[in-house]
């Protein structure tokens, strides 16, 4: 029974009784070593992630831009840290206080803190970004939990802050 079952089983070709030959085998030797690159998958992203982030970009300082935006941040934060102390997180208090310290008003922008997903209220705190000559920015925030103070790119989309999107 099992050679009944394995003649059955044969290829065309290989049986008493097939008339057509079995297709040659030959196959030729590659001349070349063919090396196939699979692409990165995306991981957890879709695949234009970059594509579709891109205008968040932002400059890369340079080495001089760095020290100026240190040495300004230097500056923000004492007085940031002491609005942070007496639990003053106004929007306009954070704003007063950067624009105390000299910044003009244009370069200065204050919102209040968001409310996180699915919360109604915002926590207390005010978002900040100073923007320095030619392409840089300090961002941050002020909030019962912390004082953020980073020196950072400006970005060619937006400038300092980023523009809130779900």
């Amino acid at each position: 029974m099992l050679a009944l079952v394995a003649l059955g089983c044969a290829a065309p070709g290989t049986r008493d009784g097939d008339s057509a030959p079995l297709p040659s085998a030959s196959v030729s030797a590659p001349t070349e070593k063919q090396v196939v690159a699979e692409p990165a998958g995306p991981g957890d992203a879709p695949p234009n992630h970059a594509d579709n982030n891109g205008w968040k970009q932002r400059h890369e300082l340079t080495a001089d831009e760095q020290r100026t935006g240190d040495r300004l941040a230097g500056r923000i934060r004492p007085k940031l840290a002491a609005l942070r102390k007496a639990g003053d997180f106004a929007p306009a208090s954070t704003r007063q206080a950067l624009l105390d310290l000299g910044i003009r008003a244009d370069s200065v922008e204050v919102t209040a803190m968001r409310p996180a997903i699915g919360e109604e209220t915002p926590s207390p705190g005010a978002v900040y970004a100073v923007r320095f000559p030619d392409a840089g920015c300090i961002v941050g925030d002020v909030r019962p939990d912390r004082l953020l103070v980073e020196v950072t790119g400006a970005a060619a989309e937006f400038g300092c802050l980023e523009p809130f999107s779900h």
